[in-house]
Formats: structure tokens, C-alpha cells, sequence
């Protein structure tokens, strides 16, 4: 019998599973995915269930380029769930989406049909035809230009900023091409209208993660936004008037690590898991004071007004920005490979929330001679200042405590910062009880201790068996109370136990008795 008679005795479902062993690499993500990679470009994996781009619809468009004829879906969906037990046995692999690192070595899916990839490594990059990892492309993934002769100061013709946010946008677009597994700040351009806000966060996308949808709306909700996210690398959220809550939680997720587990579709007791991090940009004219963990993770950058005179027809804007592009991509891609190698060796002497973006900004100074560490730090404080504004109780609690206050239960510091008199009468956003205190200063102990203060809970190892806080105001004159005065002491040692996380030294205790400041329960 031919080896075509017998081929013709196969089913549809054995002749589709044969097809996709002999073109593609079958395994599995680490999220439980089954995926195939072309053994011609083994670094691009399609997933087997991903609609139009998976490879089930790859696989049925190639069963009828060979054969001629159509192959039935109960046959499409045999040989899929026989392809997907052979990937689950396999070790489960890491899918990258846009950058990728293995070894030391960074690698930027530039999302073109040829395959090709940005390798930066040894404070230098090439384009290469493949790459010893494997990324994933979606709907969202758009290609990128290939770079020419680098000038990446033609870049502050289409950003219009000023000379001191510079380097803190630099290190922004750096880190999200050198840095793939570490959180990220968020990228919050702030500005009037008039300041063309959505025209220069669609070309900062453009630039590191081309996307057919390059701006979005907000999201409707946490469920919403973690589908939206989850298929790019950078995510730009457009023209926000507010951020809610909610919102602001998602965003420090997705910036230090998010993800998401819900029931699969079509399935009763399968589990789809979603978990990334991601490169964010906001915009808007104001959001208002925005949380303090989210503050901490901003990298605030002002837009300038552009002035009438100054305003071009968008076509023609956007011809001059396609012109433009592979150079300007081209040189910041000289930056980050330099800042790349720096950053093995680099470290800094202050380190904030965002410990791996600052040492890439203090790279990124080093190479341009500029000071945008110290712009970064000073914007952090001023958005530390404004979120602690916007509380009132907080605000309160600020401007009411002079001298430090030990072993105070929140419903002791709700009663200290408390008006007398019978004319008072609570506000409806102030806290009503201890809890809420509490509440309220363990969301924004960070921000206070940015600006001088001390915030510190004994975890509740007292006799009271409730939460005890220690609050000292920031010294008045720093300079003048470390020559004169000794440090602080260090607080609820002995009998009550330790702080816990508290920062000070035990060789801080001063020889003198401190005075008992301790704030009697009621």
C-alpha cells in the first residue's frame, strides 16, 4: 500500500496532530499554557487557544493550504486536547512579552514578521535573527522600525518637557527596554490641556512597545483592567480625571507584580492564572492627591504648554515622528546598553521605594551628567506632602502634634487630635474609632517617615494586647538637634519588647531617662 493511501486512512485529528509535531516545538508557561514555537523561529510562541493568533486557527489554516480541504471542528478539537496532554509533560517555560533576559544578556521582540531581535549585552546592542528565549506576541504587539544612525536628542522635538525631567523619562523608556523582572515606576505625565498629554504618551509607547492600541481608556474595574493589561508590556491609560481606590492598588500591582485566578471558560473546575508586570504610563490634567503607596511609586514628569504658533497638523506631526523614530530608537538604545553594564556595578547611597529604577536613573545621570536623582527625590517628596494633605485626619494629626508621643493606641490618637467642646462635630470622612486610625497610619507611615517623622507600632506585645504606636515629629532644626542633642532613643525596648521594623540603632539610647510621654487609655 502507498505511503499516500495509508496517509489518507488517517483521521483529520492524527494527520493535524502530525502536521503540529513536525513544524512546531510543543510546551508549556509557567501560567499552565500550552504554546507552540515554529522550529524555524523557536523563539516565537503562539498559544494553542488564542483565537485568531493561536496556533489551533495556525494549524487549521495550514491543514487546508496542504490538503485542499477543510478540517471539522470536532477534529480541530481532538487534536487539540491530544496536543495539549503532550505539552503538559514537558518542564514549563517562561513567555516574554516584548523583553526578555537570560544570563545577562536583554533581548526586545521587535514584533516584525521576520522574527527579527534587539540583543543588548557587554554595553552593546545588535540586531539578531533569533534568540535562546521565547516570546509571546498578541493582538496588542505591533512591530517595531529597525534603528538607524542614533539621535536620541531629536526626541525633545516631540517631548516637551523641561531639561530637568529629562533624565527621569530617559531612565523611564531605560529601564523598560534593560529591566524585565523588576518593578517599574509609573510613568505619570501630568500637565494643562493644551500640552499635547496623548500625543506624547502615543509616542513613548511607540517608541518601546508599539501597539496598534497605544492609549487607553480606564478601566471599568480590577477585572477589567487585568485583561487589559495583560497583553502588552506597556500599558498607557489616557486622560485620567481621578483614580479610584481601586485603581491605585492596581496600578502598584502591576508596577511591583500582578496577577489575577479565576475559573477558565467552558470548564468546571479548571483555573485561568494571569500574572505579570508591567511598564505603566498615566496621563491627565489633575488627578487629585493620589494615594501614598501609589505616590511611591510615581515618576512624575511635567509637560509644557506648547503654544499656538507652535501646534502642527497632526499627519503632519505623525510623518515627522515615523521619520524620526529608528534614529531616536537607535540612541536610546546606545543608552540603555551602557546603562545596562553600569548597572552591575552601580549603586546608590539613598534608595527609595523603587531601589532598581533609581540605581538605572543614577546610571543614566552618570552617563549624561545631569541630576535627575535629585529631581526624582524632590518630586517624590512633593507627592508624599500632597497625600498626606489630602487626609484630613492626618493633616490634623500633623499640624496637632508637637511633642513625641509613646506606647498611643490609635483610639488615643483619635482622642489627642480630637477638639474639645460640644460644638465639634465629626466630619464624615475622619476615622470613627482606634481601627481606623490604625488603618489610616499604617497607609501612610511611609510618606510621613519621608518627611522627618517617626511611625512605629509595637505589633501589639504589650500588656494592653492592642496596637501601640510611637510617634515622633520631625525635628524643627535637623542641624542644630544633631549638634546639640544626643539621637533618639530607641523606643519600646525593654519590658514591651521591640519596634519590630524600627530603624533605630540601640546604641542611639541616650544616658539620661527619657520623660514618660505615654498617653493614658481611657
Amino acid at each position: 500500500m502507498s505511503a499516500r493511501a495509508e496517509t489518507d486512512k488517517k483521521s483529520v485529528a492524527v494527520r493535524l496532530v502530525e502536521m503540529a509535531q513536525e513544524r512546531y516545538c510543543l510546551g508549556v508557561s509557567e501560567d499552565g499554557e500550552p504554546f507552540g514555537a515554529e522550529r524555524t523561529r523557536p523563539h516565537l510562541a503562539m498559544l494553542l487557544r488564542a483565537g485568531k493568533a493561536g496556533l489551533r486557527a495556525e494549524l487549521a489554516s495550514r491543514y487546508f493550504r496542504d490538503t485542499g480541504t477543510v478540517a471539522v471542528g470536532q477534529a480541530l478539537t481532538d487534536a487539540t486536547l491530544i496536543l495539549e496532554g503532550m505539552a503538559a509533560i514537558k518542564a514549563p517555560e517562561k513567555l516574554y512579552l516584548r523583553v526578555a533576559e537570560l544570563d545577562g544578556i536583554n533581548y526586545i521582540d521587535t514584533g516584525r514578521p521576520d522574527g527579527k531581535v534587539i540583543r543588548i549585552g557587554q554595553g552593546r546592542w545588535t540586531v539578531t535573527d533569533s534568540a535562546p528565549v521565547r516570546f509571546l506576541r498578541s493582538k496588542l504587539t505591533a512591530a517595531m522600525p529597525l534603528p538607524s544612525v542614533g539621535d536620541l536628542d531629536r526626541l525633545w522635538d516631540f517631548v516637551n518637557i523641561n531639561v530637568e525631567d529629562r533624565p527621569v523619562l530617559l531612565a523611564v523608556l531605560v529601564a523598560a527596554l534593560v529591566q524585565c523582572d523588576v518593578p517599574h515606576p509609573v510613568l505619570a505625565l501630568f500637565a494643562e490641556q493644551g500640552s499635547a498629554k496623548s500625543t506624547t504618551t502615543r509616542m513613548l509607547v511607540d517608541l518601546i512597545d508599539p501597539s496598534p492600541v497605544p492609549l487607553r481608556q480606564a478601566p471599568r474595574d480590577a477585572d477589567s483592567w487585568v485583561t487589559a493589561a495583560s497583553g502588552s508590556w506597556v500599558v498607557a491609560l489616557d486622560n485620567l480625571s481621578t483614580i479610584p481606590p481601586w485603581l491605585s492598588d492596581s496600578l502598584c500591582r502591576a508596577a511591583t507584580g500582578d496577577g489575577n485566578v479565576k475559573r477558565a471558560l467552558y470548564t468546571d473546575a479548571d483555573l485561568a492564572v494571569i500574572k505579570f508586570r508591567r511598564c505603566v504610563i498615566i496621563n491627565g490634567i489633575d488627578v487629585g492627591a493620589v494615594r501614598p503607596d501609589l505616590a511611591e511609586r510615581l515618576a512624575t514628569v511635567e509637560l509644557r504648554r506648547i503654544d499656538r504658533h507652535m501646534r502642527q497638523p497632526e499627519a503632519t506631526m505623525r510623518q515627522q515622528w515615523r521619520t524620526a523614530l529608528p534614529g531616536i530608537l537607535s540612541g536610546l538604545l546606545d543608552l540603555a546598553a551602557l546603562v545596562h553594564q553600569r548597572l552591575e556595578t552601580i549603586s546608590v547611597d539613598v534608595s527609595p521605594r523603587m531601589a532598581d529604577f533609581s540605581r538605572t536613573l543614577a546610571a543614566v545621570d552618570e552617563f549624561l551628567s545631569t541630576n535627575g536623582f535629585r529631581r526624582y527625590l524632590s518630586r517624590a517628596s512633593q507627592l508624599s506632602e500632597d497625600s498626606l494633605s489630602a487626609d484630613p485626619f492626618i493633616e490634623r494629626l500633623r499640624q496637632h502634634i508637637e511633642e513625641p508621643i509613646i506606647a498611643g493606641s490609635g483610639a488615643d490618637l483619635l482622642a489627642a487630635v480630637t477638639p474639645a467642646g460640644d460644638t465639634w462635630r465629626r466630619p464624615k470622612e475622619r476615622p470613627r474609632n482606634g481601627r481606623d486610625v490604625t488603618a489610616l497610619l499604617k497607609r501612610h507611615a511611609p510618606a510621613l517617615r519621608s518627611l522627618g517623622w517617626v511611625i512605629e507600632d509595637d505589633g501589639a506585645r504589650n500588656h494592653r494586647n492592642v496596637l501601640l504606636w510611637t510617634v515622633y515629629p520631625p525635628a524643627k532644626d535637623v542641624s542644630a538637634d544633631q549638634a546639640s542633642q544626643p539621637s533618639r532613643p530607641s523606643l519600646l525596648r525593654g519590658s514591651r519588647g521591640g519596634l519590630g521594623n524600627a530603624d533605630i540603632a540601640p546604641d542611639s539610647v541616650p544616658e539620661e531617662p527619657v520623660e514618660d510621654l505615654s498617653i493614658e487609655a481611657s
